[in-house]
This record gives structure tokens, C-alpha cells and sequence, in this order.
């Protein structure tokens, strides 16, 4: 016994399907959004620090369940929401200063330098009976010394002005 199918039944079916999955997929999303504002809801005591949903980051004063409000304090200034307004917990995120990265990484150019200066001196010059050693002049080297006279002579002559002036 040989059925043919309908193709627009099979449509249909495969349309049903897809509409059940989809409501099924949709139902569990907003299970699991009730319960994290259950969860949420259950942490706002007095002191918690939250962000808002314009961002604006405070402490809870006072939660008032049966108007479902909250009062906040962001530096100094309360203001009343209504629960919904509140996004969540304020986690401050790790930081590091550009500062601190900029010192990290002079530190790592030394090391680098002072291990390709050892590898340097490690390695043959030149091959051959006749070849002569290349000088390797490093530019930041020459003008740290020249630096340096530069502020041994200014150092000199702040001291002849002093000796002048008694």
C-alpha cells in the first residue's frame, strides 16, 4: 500500500512543530528571567549596591514592597524608583592603570634588550682570518651619556654661581 503525502499537510505539520519548539523555547526564557528578579529582588536589603537601568550606579536606602519602590543613594542624592529600574548588583570591574601597563612594558623592553645584548656578545663577529669586528653603536646609549655630561656641566656651573654669590 503506497500513501502519497500531501505536500501541504507535511507543511503544516513541520509549521506546527516549529511554532511548538519555538513556544516551548520561550517559556523557558522567561522561567529563568523570573526567577533571577526572585533572586534579585531577594538580595535588595538596605546597603547593596546596584546599577540601574540608566546606569546610574547607588546604594539601596529602603525597598518598599507594597509599592514596589526602592530608595537609593548615589553620592549624596536619594531617589525613588520602582523595583524594575534596579538591573542588578554592581560588580566593579577590574582596572589597570595605563600607567602601570606603560612601566610593565619599559621593564619588559629592558629585559629584552639586555638578553639581545648578551646574545650579542655570545655570537662570532665576523668569519674569516681578515674581517674586522662590527661596532654596534646603540643611539639611545649615546644620548643618555650625552645626557648625562650635559647635566654634570649644568650642575658645575649652578655651583661656580653660588660660590660667586658669597
Amino acid at each position: 500500500m503506497s500513501q502519497n503525502l500531501d505536500p501541504n499537510m507535511v507543511m503544516i505539520v513541520i509549521l506546527i512543530l516549529f511554532i511548538f519548539m519555538m513556544w516551548m523555547s520561550s517559556r523557558r526564557m522567561k522561567k529563568q528571567q523570573k526567577q533571577q528578579q526572585e533572586e534579585l529582588r531577594e538580595a535588595m536589603v538596605p546597603g547593596t549596591l546596584v546599577v540601574l537601568r540608566g546606569g546610574i550606579i547607588a546604594t539601596i536606602v529602603s525597598v518598599d514592597e507594597k509599592y514596589e519602590e526602592v530608595v537609593v543613594d548615589s553620592e549624596g542624592s536619594r531617589l525613588r524608583f520602582k523595583l524594575n529600574a534596579v538591573a542588578g548588583k554592581y560588580v566593579r570591574p577590574a582596572f589597570i592603570d595605563d600607567d602601570e601597563t606603560s612601566q610593565d612594558d619599559a621593564q619588559q623592553d629592558d629585559a629584552s634588550d639586555a638578553d639581545a645584548e648578551n646574545e650579542s656578545d655570545a655570537a662570532p663577529a665576523a668569519e674569516g682570518p681578515d674581517a674586522e669586528p662590527i661596532a654596534e653603536h646603540d643611539a639611545t646609549s649615546a644620548d643618555d651619556a650625552a645626557d648625562a655630561t650635559e647635566s654634570a656641566e649644568a650642575d658645575e656651573a649652578a655651583a661656580q654661581d653660588g660660590e660667586q654669590a658669597k
